[in-house]
């Protein structure tokens, strides 16, 4: 099953993080890691999944420097966590209203990898009465 993948990649740091400099402009989610931002390696698991068909990136700007192959769609920073995920949803029900789900998908986890999100993908896609899998 194909759906969408909202990456939460907001997040600033405090200019009294000891990681503040390490992200561009503060973003949590451009920390580098091993030559890429964090969000770098995020967006290559989802782009080498079968299971995503195109990436809503909330909180980053349109002019950040990301490659994929999978469209892109950047949304702002809807004021929380919340608010994100249910401007996400909606975005991603108005592109596709044939889209039954969306994986939902933090910038934070630079150790995916594309199987991981095709299992999760299957495992959401053959349970019609769960609304939520973390």
């Amino acid at each position: 099953m194909k759906m969408g993948a909202l990456l939460l990649a907001g997040g600033l740091m405090d200019h009294d993080d000891p990681l503040y400099e390490e992200g561009r402009d503060g973003a949590r989610s451009l920390i580098d890691i091993h030559g890429k931002p964090m969000v770098q390696w995020v967006i290559n698991a989802l782009d080498a999944s079968q299971s995503v068909r195109d990436l809503y990136i909330i909180g980053l700007p349109p002019e950040i420097d990301i490659e994929t192959t999978k469209q892109v769609h950047f949304l702002p920073d809807a004021g929380g966590l919340f608010e994100n995920i249910r401007a996400g949803v909606l975005r991603a029900a108005e592109d596709n209203p044939d889209q039954k789900r969306v994986l939902v998908v933090s910038s934070d986890i630079p150790a995916l990898r594309p199987e991981m999100v095709d299992w999760l993908a299957d495992q959401v896609g053959s349970d019609s009465q769960s609304l939520i899998f973390y």
